[in-house]
């Protein structure tokens, strides 16, 4: 018998960039910030995080249930140029998950002295 492979839902984010960082915007519905997790694997950022549900009446059966289906995994890629361990985070009062990546500054030119072996 083959597994059923679960399809996780993707969620919209939005990417701006600056030659100082990339800015990450994610609306996050339903989510305590306390189980949002970020990890860089591969040069890649990995965003999970459950779904937090909201209590309804003991009687309610549920005629459709999409909002708090899934826990979301989300991977952005990132650029390799970028400095890893100063990423920083914060989720807005608005339920905006902001990520800010700086960036590593690559010189157009670079001088190098050659030494002169006697």
């Amino acid at each position: 018998m083959s597994e059923k492979k679960v399809i996780r839902p993707q969620i919209p984010y939005d990417i701006y960039e600056s030659p100082q960082e990339i800015v990450i915007l994610m609306p996050l519905w339903w989510v305590d910030k306390d189980t949002i997790n970020l990890d860089i694997k591969d040069y890649r950022l990995v965003i999970t995080w459950k779904r937090t549900k909201s209590i309804v009446k003991d009687n309610l059966i549920p005629l459709k249930e999409e909002c708090y289906r899934w826990d979301i995994d989300q991977v952005i890629d990132l650029p390799p140029q970028v400095y890893f361990d100063k990423i920083h985070s914060k989720l807005t009062s608005n339920n905006t998950l902001e990520i800010i990546v700086p960036k590593a500054l690559v010189p157009e030119k670079i001088k190098l002295e050659v030494e002169y072996d006697k």
